[in-house]
């Protein structure tokens, strides 16, 4: 199938779509959330991440591996990613040791030590046990909402840990959420396009690295981000 230009009668898209197959299947209509404090703005061709919001339960599994120590206090932040969470020993010692936070995607969530509280996207103290952890023992702490949990867009938050992290889209059209009061978007969500890397709006402090991040990230979704020259 042929890709086209992108045309519409939205004036400034085309500054930031190169060409794609189907406007009609690569964009979506999102509740953008509503600000919290000061009205939320959405700029035109920022990114946008998507946070659930409503109570998660959090569940750990046993112990893979050789230690038998146990994880207790397990809860999650607001909107922390549904799915399983690895937390891996990295390095162990007698009694005790440190572990790494594997979020859903793969992406670290932190590093604990054991006996102490561990404060990221997931929370919980992994308790040293009669015999001592091996490097590699690892614990799956499950993170999953019910009905009710509603999905909301805000702007994409690199440092985040509810889910503002990781990019789900790209806001076409420039619109603010005052306090309160969530507002539709219309965010460029999946591919195949091509849009041009230079238009993106990105949030104040954002670092190269962060940038190239976004735009693997962007390509995951099909969306190919390419200098236009």
């Amino acid at each position: 199938m042929k890709a086209y230009t992108f045309e519409t009668g939205l004036p400034g898209l085309s500054d930031l779509i190169h060409s794609e197959y189907d406007p009609t299947y690569t964009t979506d209509k999102r509740v953008g959330r509503g600000g919290v404090g000061t009205a939320r703005t959405f700029p035109a061709f920022a990114l946008t991440a998507t946070v659930l919001i409503g109570a998660a339960t959090v569940t750990s599994a046993a112990v893979v591996g050789t230690g038998n120590g146990a994880i207790g206090a397990v809860t999650a932040d607001a909107g922390a990613a549904a799915g399983v969470y690895q937390v891996v020993i990295i390095e162990p010692a007698a009694n005790g040791g440190t572990f790494q936070v594997i979020r859903p995607d793969g992406v670290l969530d932190g590093t604990g030590v054991i006996g102490t509280a561990y404060n990221g996207t997931i929370n919980f103290t992994l308790a040293d046990g009669s015999t001592d952890f091996v490097a590699g023992d690892r614990i799956g702490v499950t993170v999953a909402y019910g009905s009710g949990v509603v999905a909301k867009d805000v702007p994409w938050a690199p440092a985040g840990t509810d889910g503002s992290q990781t990019i789900t889209g790209i806001n076409l059209v420039e619109a603010e959420a005052p306090v309160g009061v969530d507002i539709e978007l219309t965010v460029l969500a999946r591919g195949p396009v091509i849009i041009r890397r230079e238009a993106i709006a990105w949030p104040a402090g954002v670092t190269d690295a962060q940038k190239a991040a976004a735009y693997a990230r962007l390509a995951e979704l099909g969306i190919q981000p390419r200098i236009s020259g």
